[in-house]
């Protein structure tokens, strides 16, 4: 009988937050993620926390408010309508979480919440774009060499790869099987394309930062002209600040792809295909600065929505970094949506989530 008592009396207790867990900032108060601090406006049921930054603030990390322990909440539940949001769409924008010294080049929090990170042997490797609950998709040329699908890792939901003090927690998952595009080849450059697929049972939970994003039929005509590349840099791991970068491109039409890639490194006997894609834009840091830096996904909007997006292309290559423009190659998604569709319909998998 004291043996259940004991129990119970634990359970209950570790449902309330455990204050020795946080860091002291102050006399009486500790350094919580903003979402663990009652202290902010509640709208139509759901509490928005202060973000403001006062000097206590300063001895916490960027993601955290220094509380008075009084005021300290348990972990935020998952808002109900994460699971109702279309594809390539985004939620609430107060989850727009910006680093302190925040520039134009860095992702917000959730601002593309099908961005994944593809692991292999605890090393990140590249980045790629979730299009179901189970499946990613990224590029052949990052994944190739992993021999075994158990060894390599995706992680949804995923902002400061530093910290674990989102407002909405990461999603690991091992992936189960890979699968590399049958046609895949380097040289000459086609086919660079890889689906990974999580367990059946242990799907990516939607939330406001894990979203799928919409895959461009192969029969639409889209308006490239102000799309974004978004993903995480190989340096940047093992800073204390690990955020994925932003960066605004154009996509060129076919005859200017094919004459800018004759020119740049494939030479004149480059024989066009429609499988790639050519982006243009501003040279900067993130588009120019890892050479390795595949799998990026190429996100424009759909036609008459300006916040919602499907995935054009992924980083195949960044072809020319030494003039002011910058020109980079990529998949076209849309000319492997038949496949994608049917390795996933082979394995009885929903195609419905990416669908427009």
């Amino acid at each position: 009988m004291w043996f259940v008592y004991i129990v119970v009396l634990y359970l209950l207790g570790s449902l309330r937050p455990s204050i020795s867990v946080f860091q002291n900032c102050a006399p009486e108060k500790q350094c919580v993620p903003y979402e663990q601090c009652n202290e902010g406006l509640t709208v139509d049921g759901k509490f928005y926390p202060d973000r403001s930054r006062t000097t206590l603030d300063g001895n916490c990390h960027y993601m955290e408010k220094c509380c008075n322990i009084q005021d300290i909440l348990s972990t935020p539940g998952l808002p109900q309508e994460a699971a109702n949001c279309p594809c390539g769409g985004r939620h609430d924008l107060w989850y727009y979480l910006r680093p302190l010294g925040y520039k134009q080049q860095e992702a917000k929090f959730g601002e593309f919440p099908w961005l994944v990170a593809v692991y292999g042997a605890d090393t990140y490797l590249c980045s790629g774009a979730l299009i179901t609950p189970l499946a990613v998709i990224t590029t052949a040329h990052c994944v190739q060499n992993v021999q075994e699908a158990g060894k390599l890792r995706v992680v949804a939901g995923e902002w400061d790869a530093a910290v674990e003090l989102e407002p909405q927690p990461h999603q690991a998952r091992s992936v189960v099987e890979s699968l590399v595009h049958p046609n895949y080849t380097q040289m000459p450059m086609a086919n660079n394309m890889a689906i990974l697929l999580v367990d059946k049972d242990k799907p990516f939970q939607l939330a406001p930062n894990v979203q799928p994003i919409c895959l461009p039929p192969p029969q639409m005509a889209y308006n490239y002209s102000q799309c974004y590349v978004s993903g995480w840099q190989r340096g940047d791991f093992g800073a204390s600040a690990i955020l994925p970068k932003r960066w605004t491109l154009y996509v060129l039409p076919p005859d200017q792809c094919r004459t800018k890639l004759r020119l740049s490194f494939l030479g004149r006997r480059h024989a066009h295909n429609d499988s790639l894609l050519c982006a243009g834009g501003d040279k900067g840091d993130f588009v120019c600065g890892d050479v390795d830096m595949t799998g990026v996904p190429l996100m424009c909007p759909l036609s008459g929505h300006d916040d919602r997006f499907h995935l054009a292309g992924l980083l195949t290559r960044t072809a020319r970094c030494d003039g002011p423009q910058f020109l980079g190659i990529y998949t076209n998604v849309k000319l492997y949506r038949q496949w994608i569709d049917l390795k996933l319909r082979e394995r009885d998998l929903d195609i419905r989530q990416y669908m427009v």
